[in-house]
C-alpha cells in the first residue's frame, strides 16, 4: 500500500513539474488552430487580410512568437501595411499568460519617440486557458500629445476581450475616460460592450451597446456638445424560418448645436423577418466591392488624378451592385418600424413611430411604377405612421399641408393648433391619410 502511494505521489509531483512544458504544447495548438480560424474568416469575407506565425521559439516554462498581420487592402484606410506582434508567453501550471510588444513596428515606436517622449503607454496582455478560451486586456495609460493646437490630453482606458479559439463567440468590454484639447474637443466616460455569437461568416447574432458621458467640439466660435449619449444594436436569428431581427436606439438627453438645445432625444428602430440568404448575398457583394475599391485608392495613394479618376468611374459601378443587392432584402413580410422617435426644441416636441412591411416579394423593376402609380403600393405595401412636430419648424412650406396627388384630400401634414401633425394607414387595400380616405383613379 505504501509503494502504490508514493508511487502515486511521485507521479503527480512529476505531473506538476512538466505542467509548464505540456502547457507550452497545448498553447502553440491552440495559437496554430487560431491562427488557421482568422485566416479562414478574413477570406470568407472577401479581405486580404493575412496573419502568420514568423517564428516560434518554444522552452520548457515560456515561449516568444512572432506575429505578422498583413493588412492588404486595409493599408488605404489605416495609412500602414502591416503589424508585427511579439509575444512573449510564460508557461503556468493551469495557463499560460503573455505580454505583447509592438516596438518591432517603425511606425509605432517612432509615434512613442517623436511624440509621447518614449513612453509606451499600450500594456497588452493573453491569457490562454486550457480549455481553448483567450482573453486579451489592453491597457492605455495616460498620455500626452502636443499639437498645433496645443496639449491633448488622452486619460486611460482598458479593452477586455474574450473569444474561444475556434472565433464562434466573442464578448468585450471598453471603458475609456476620454481625451481632452483645450477650446477644441473634450470626450469623456466612453464605454462599449457587446456579447456576439456566430451564426455565419456575416451574422453574428448578440448585443451591443454604447454610452458616452459627454462630447464637446468647439470649432471657430461654433459649439456642439452632446451629453449623456447611449445606443444600442441587437441581432436574432429564426433558424425555423431563417430570417433575422435587427433593432437599435439612439438616446441623447442633451444636445447643443449651432446655439440651440434639444433635450430628451430618442430614436428606436427595427428591422425585422430580413431573409438571412439575402442578406449574406448583399454582405458578399458589398465587402467584395469595397475591398477591391480599397485595392485601387491603395494602388493610387500618390497620384491625385487617378484617385479621383477611381472615384468618378467606380462608385457609379458600385452603386449598381449595391442596388442589385439590396433587391435580395425585398421578401414578403420585411418589416422596418421606428417605434420611437421623439425629441424637444424649444419650439416644442417632435414625436412618431412608423411602421412599413412588404405584403409581397419585390424587384427594383417593379418599385419604379409604384412611384408613378401610387395605388398600386397598396398591393406591395402596408404602412401605419404618426407624426408630429412644431409648425415653426417648417417655415414657410405649403407643399406640406397641400395635396400633392389627385385624390388627396388633405397634404401629407394638416394644422393641429401650434403643430403639424401626420397620420397614415392602409386598410383593406385603402389608404387613410390624417382621417380621409384618398381617391386613387
Amino acid at each position: 500500500m505504501k509503494k502504490i502511494l508514493a508511487g502515486a505521489i511521485a507521479l503527480l509531483v512529476i505531473a506538476v513539474l512538466l505542467a509548464p512544458f505540456i502547457n507550452g504544447l497545448v498553447l502553440a495548438a491552440i495559437i496554430s488552430r487560431y491562427k488557421d480560424n482568422l485566416n479562414e474568416m478574413y477570406a470568407d469575407t472577401g479581405s486580404d487580410v493575412r496573419v502568420e506565425i514568423l517564428d516560434y521559439n518554444r522552452n520548457f516554462s515560456s515561449s516568444v512568437i512572432d506575429w505578422r498581420i498583413d493588412l492588404g487592402s486595409l493599408a488605404a484606410v489605416y495609412g500602414i501595411d502591416e503589424i508585427i506582434l511579439k509575444d512573449r508567453a510564460r508557461h503556468g501550471f493551469t495557463g499560460i499568460v503573455s505580454t505583447t510588444s509592438l516596438a518591432k513596428n517603425p511606425w509605432f515606436t517612432d509615434l512613442v519617440d517623436n511624440k509621447l517622449n518614449g513612453t509606451n503607454p499600450l500594456t497588452i496582455t493573453t491569457a490562454y486557458s486550457l480549455s481553448g478560451k483567450i482573453e486579451s486586456v489592453i491597457d492605455l495609460a495616460a498620455v500626452s500629445i502636443e499639437t498645433a493646437q496645443g496639449t491633448m490630453d488622452f486619460r486611460p482606458g482598458r479593452i477586455v476581450t474574450n473569444v474561444d479559439r475556434e472565433l464562434n463567440h466573442l464578448v468585450s468590454e471598453a471603458h475609456w475616460d476620454g481625451l481632452s484639447l483645450p477650446k477644441a474637443i473634450q470626450i469623456d466616460g466612453f464605454e462599449l460592450r457587446y456579447d456576439l455569437e456566430k451564426i455565419s461568416t456575416y451574422i453574428w447574432a448578440g448585443d451591443l451597446a454604447c454610452t458616452i458621458d459627454k462630447i464637446r467640439i468647439q470649432d471657430q466660435g461654433n459649439e456642439v456638445a452632446l451629453a449623456n449619449f447611449s445606443g444600442e444594436y441587437n441581432l436574432a436569428y429564426d433558424r425555423k424560418s431563417n430570417r433575422l431581427s435587427a433593432g437599435g436606439s439612439v438616446a441623447i438627453a442633451n444636445l447643443l448645436t449651432q446655439g440651440e438645445k434639444v433635450t430628451d432625444t430618442l430614436l428606436k428602430l427595427e428591422m425585422n423577418n430580413m431573409d438571412a440568404q439575402g442578406y449574406e448575398e448583399f454582405m458578399t457583394v458589398y465587402t467584395g466591392t469595397m475591398y477591391s475599391l480599397l485595392d485601387q485608392i491603395r494602388e493610387a495613394a500618390d497620384d491625385p488624378a487617378r484617385m479621383e479618376e477611381i472615384m468618378q468611374q467606380q462608385m457609379p459601378a458600385a452603386g449598381l451592385q449595391f442596388a442589385a443587392a439590396y433587391e435580395k432584402l425585398l421578401k414578403k413580410d420585411l418589416e422596418i418600424k421606428i417605434t420611437d422617435l421623439r425629441a424637444r426644441l424649444p419650439q416644442g416636441q417632435i414625436s412618431g413611430d412608423l411602421q412599413l412591411r412588404l405584403n409581397r416579394d419585390l424587384t427594383f423593376a417593379q418599385l419604379a411604377p409604384l412611384i408613378m402609380q401610387p395605388k398600386l403600393a397598396l398591393d406591395a405595401f402596408s404602412l401605419e405612421s404618426d407624426l408630429r412636430f412644431p409648425a415653426e419648424l417648417a417655415g414657410e412650406n405649403p407643399s406640406l399641408v397641400a395635396p400633392i396627388y389627385p385624390g388627396m384630400q388633405t397634404g401629407l401634414f394638416v394644422l393641429n393648433g401650434s403643430d403639424l401633425v401626420h397620420r397614415a394607414r392602409t386598410k383593406d387595400g385603402k389608404l387613410f391619410l390624417n382621417g380621409t380616405e384618398v381617391l386613387f383613379d
